[in-house]
């Protein structure tokens, strides 16, 4: 596919719409004839490839010669190998297959019924098949009405990957979803196709390696392709099958997320997960400057799409507004140890005392987390302290509230094995980032991570309890004042 950005041809107004081949089964589509001698036939068909994955083939066909080609499939070895799903039921971390690639849990998420969440990596391939075609524009093209971010359990992976030839984003927040340029990873604010075209050779194919990206808001889109085939205009629509694509937006608020490092999965309780890194201007991977990527309309450096000049590496503010609810939305599988810490550290963790919310309502929330001993003894009713029975002096004299902002639960170091976290006792390791807030503008985030090390039996019914919370120790943070020189 070459680059070029000086040439423009006659352009006369025709549409190709093509033919769509599903997981095997046919479906011919009527294609509208601008003129008799304009026929549009199927003429491939593109197998289904992995779990979860569509091809959709367009073909056209002018003056009795094969027409150029256009394709495209979700793309598990894409070049941003950090993926996000959503998938729409409780999962568990064992159900997931083994944290060797993100490809891999992507493909799984997928085939269990799950959406792609903040970033949709597709593969595009054209091909000219002996016509001179130039392709003019890119975009996406939203199909109904934008719906809230997808309910569900959200599987997010972190790897490595490589950038394909040519890289494209689409935003699907902007009112003018066109092609942008973007790097291996992050996506830029400049428009893709502003001087130049691609120019597809014959038998060929050339790769577009599409990020799609989607933070406030669900869409249904279609792909749409201009360009001209022998001087004459053409559009290509590309769909999944015979429906649209889907993408979900990211939850802003907290919720359950199972996610991975390296190091296996893990469950937690935090926000923002599947948002994308936004670059002005951009680099590749050897660090150097990719060209046409800054502009003078966008935040330099890089910048969360959600919040334009947001700093990625700041810790999140803490919240302002109360808990919504005496227990935050949870996805909680009983039979599910990790499940369980998050559950007791979140509910425990959040209380408003100017409210009344005192130690007898936090235990009637907590109580079906613990075993009857220990919730009889009075413990596991704060996780944000260091005595989980108390509340601090300074948040009692504030009458304010107490959030948690995040929180992880992951087995006890020295015990990879994630056969250990289905055992009669389960051993747990759940850092907590909690905050404190007043109405009277006084807030205060504690000295740091909480670590608790919890003790869960399976209990007849196969769930757990926590039959005890060991000794709990914090990390500073940078900002604790006792480090300061």
């Amino acid at each position: 596919m070459g680059d070029q950005r000086d040439t423009r041809n006659e352009i006369s107004h025709s549409t190709i719409h093509g033919n769509v081949f599903m997981g095997g089964i046919v479906s011919l589509l009527g294609g509208r004839r601008p003129r008799p001698r304009l026929l549009v036939a199927v003429v491939c068909a593109l197998a289904l490839l992995g779990a979860g994955t569509t091809y959709w083939a367009l073909h056209g066909r002018t003056d009795g010669s094969s027409g150029p080609e256009l394709s495209a499939h979700y793309d598990p070895e894409h070049g941003d190998s950090n993926t996000t799903a959503v998938v729409p039921r409780t999962v568990k971390p064992t159900e997931l297959p083994a944290v060797t690639d993100c490809g891999g849990a992507r493909a799984w998420s997928h085939a269990q019924g799950g959406t792609d969440v903040g970033a949709s990596p597709l593969s595009v391939s054209m091909v000219g098949n002996g016509h001179t075609v130039a392709i003019e524009q890119v975009r996406a093209t939203v199909v109904g009405e934008p719906r809230d971010p997808m309910p569900g359990t959200v599987v997010d992976c972190t790897g490595q990957g490589e950038g394909k030839k040519i890289d494209m984003g689409v935003d699907l927040d902007s009112t003018n979803p066109i092609a942008l340029i973007a790097g291996p990873g992050p996506v830029s604010f400049a428009p893709y196709f502003t001087d130049r075209y691609l120019y597809l050779e014959n038998q060929k194919p050339e790769i577009v390696s599409l990020t799609v990206l989607a933070t406030r808001h669900s869409y249904d889109y279609v792909l749409t392709v201009e360009g001209t085939v022998d001087g004459k205009h053409h559009t290509w629509t590309v769909r999944d099958g015979d429906h649209p694509f889907r993408i979900s937006g990211v939850r802003m608020e907290r919720g359950t997320v199972l996610d991975t490092l390296g190091r296996g999965w893990e469950t937690v309780y935090d926000r923002g997960y599947g948002e994308r890194v936004r670059c002005n201007p951009c680099f590749d991977q050897d660090e150097k400057e990719i060209p046409g990527t800054a502009v003078a309309v966008a935040p330099t450096g890089y910048t969360f799409t959600s919040a334009p000049g947001a700093d990625p590496a700041e810790p999140p503010a803490p919240p302002k507004e109360r808990p919504a609810a005496p227990t935050p939305p949870l996805t909680v599988d009983e039979h599910d140890a990790e499940s369980v810490g998050i559950a007791w550290a979140v509910t425990s963790g959040s209380f408003d005392l100017s409210r009344g919310d005192t130690g007898a309502a936090v235990l009637s929330r907590v109580r079906r987390y613990l075993t009857p001993e220990l919730a009889d003894a009075g413990g596991g009713l704060n996780a944000c302290a260091a005595d989980s029975s108390a509340w601090p002096a300074e948040v009692t004299a504030h009458r304010g509230w107490s959030v948690v902002m995040r929180a992880r639960a992951r087995p006890l170091e020295g015990h990879p094995d994630p056969r250990e976290l289905t055992g009669d006792t389960v051993g747990l390791e759940v850092r907590i980032d909690c905050a404190y807030v007043a109405e009277d503008g006084w807030s205060h985030t504690p000295k740091g991570l909480f670590v608790a090390l919890l003790r869960l039996q399976r209990q007849p019914g196969g769930g757990y309890l926590i039959s005890d919370i060991g000794k709990k120790y914090d990390i500073p943070a940078l900002t604790d004042p006792t480090l300061q020189p």
